[in-house]
């Protein structure tokens, strides 16, 4: 088999460098030579593929989303409510802050989900909410504003605990999804079944990860 070019495997180590920093640092702190050293690579090779540090973790944080979002998209497809899977997406993320430490490191070190997670929250939650608008589940009249409000509630809680490096527990869990299902405007039983709804641990593998094994996985190579 042939190898990959080493152009592919120089970038695949800078971004392993850029995860592994992210999980020990902020990234405010973090330079190109910190990167670059990480890597085992020079300062001028990390420019021969990235402008700045800021683009190497935007690059990253691509990458990572997709993976984030195609575990999601398995686990909400199980749900035909859409409180259900409102439900499930916030749990989810309360439970890689509990079972998942390198991926808690790298979202809760952060500021907010967007610094991680292109489009933040907000962009999962957006056409979630439009959707309970649509079908009459819930009273919101703006489901961007309401999906910012949620995540501008929910990322703090989160990043609180994993500055306490406590773990959340399931009543607090399901007292987030019930504030922000209220937010939707639910209620009653909906709401009740909704937020009783238990997320199973995800099986995202630790961080760092190789994008360059991710992607060949994804693309069906052994």
């Amino acid at each position: 088999m042939a190898l990959p070019p080493k152009r592919v495997l120089t970038q695949d180590r800078l971004r392993t460098a850029v995860q592994n920093l992210l999980l020990e640092t902020d990234w405010t702190e973090i330079t190109v030579q910190d990167v670059s050293s990480n890597a085992g690579v020079s300062i001028g090779t990390f420019y021969n593929y990235y402008d700045s540090k800021d683009e190497a973790l935007a690059d990253v944080r691509a990458c990572l989303s997709a993976l984030i979002k195609k575990d999601l998209n398995s686990l909400l497809v199980t749900q035909s409510q859409v409180e259900c899977r409102i439900s499930l997406l916030l749990k989810y993320f309360v439970n890689i802050l509990n079972a998942k430490p390198s991926w808690a490191n790298y979202f809760y070190r952060a500021e907010s989900f967007s610094e991680r997670l292109d489009g933040g929250l907000v962009a999962l939650l957006e056409p979630l909410v439009l959707e309970g608008m649509l079908s009459n589940k819930g009273h919101s009249q703006n489901a961007k504003i309401t999906a910012f409000f949620i995540e501008n509630g929910f990322f703090p809680l989160l990043k609180q605990y994993h500055v306490n490096g406590t773990s959340v527990p399931e009543e607090d869990a399901t007292q987030m999804v019930v504030l922000a299902l209220l937010a939707m405007g639910l209620s009653g039983d909906r709401l009740a079944q909704a937020s009783a709804l238990v997320c199973p641990v995800t099986p995202i593998a630790a961080l760092p990860q190789s994008i360059f094994e991710l992607e060949k996985a994804q693309a069906g190579h052994a």
